[in-house]
């Protein structure tokens, strides 16, 4: 590729918030390098969520065996939150969720055939608590529209770490492509889930205005 057109796409990618400072720096080391190694790391490691690995195909190891098994976790939580909803606006939107997190756990675990590598991760306690409160019967469903926006919060914030992570590899371009939709599905998820927290926890006689707003305040 050449080099001033990654430079630009590089310094794209910054300004609209794609990737952070950290990674910004460790590209344009890399450009300034030559482009002739592709780890981030001195000595031919790879840095990433703020820890070193031993090289790039370590730290995507890592990330999507851990990502697989969150994500099988949150198509169960979902399938159940579905299963008990009560909320009909809602229900096939968390039946639509489930199964965005269920296929992004069934790909994560292809690629991870895909490199060779040994699946080790498995539903975290956090993630077993989340998925008892979202297939609780007895709990409301917008109490658990506010525990997920609680627990997630802002929904670029959110996905911001895989998109630096993406940003990262240079060697992996597969994964890399991959984890770029991965970030989209779960922004995404994570917008729907606020606006339907905004929608079903604001009083009755302010509702329609307020999402009507929120609407208008994303399209603008």
């Amino acid at each position: 590729m050449d080099r001033e057109f990654e430079f630009k796409q590089l310094l794209r990618a910054y300004r609209s918030g794609i990737i952070g400072e950290t990674a910004f720096e460790q590209e344009m080391a890399r450009l300034e390098a030559g482009g002739e190694t592709p780890s981030n790391g001195a000595a031919g490691g790879f840095r990433a969520f703020g820890r070193a690995y031993k090289s790039e195909r370590a730290a995507i190891v890592s990330f999507i065996d851990k990502a697989r098994a969150a994500e099988a976790n949150g198509a169960e939580a979902f399938r159940r939150w579905a299963e008990v909803c009560t909320t009909e606006c809602i229900r096939s939107g968390l039946r639509m969720v489930a199964e965005r997190e269920a296929y992004h756990a069934r790909v994560f675990e292809q690629r991870m055939g895909d490199l060779g590598a040994e699946q080790r991760a498995g539903a975290t306690e956090e993630g077993r608590r989340f998925s008892a409160i979202l297939g609780d019967p007895k709990r409301a469903d917008n109490e658990k529209l506010l525990h997920f926006v609680r627990l997630v919060g802002d929904a670029e914030a959110a996905v911001k770490p895989i998109r630096e992570f993406a940003a990262l590899l240079c060697e992996d371009l597969e994964t890399k492509e991959m984890l770029r939709l991965f970030a989209e599905d779960e922004c995404s998820t994570v917008q729907w889930v606020h606006d339907a927290c905004a929608a079903l926890n604001t009083p009755a006689t302010e509702t329609a205005p307020a999402v009507a707003s929120a609407r208008r305040a994303r399209h603008a």
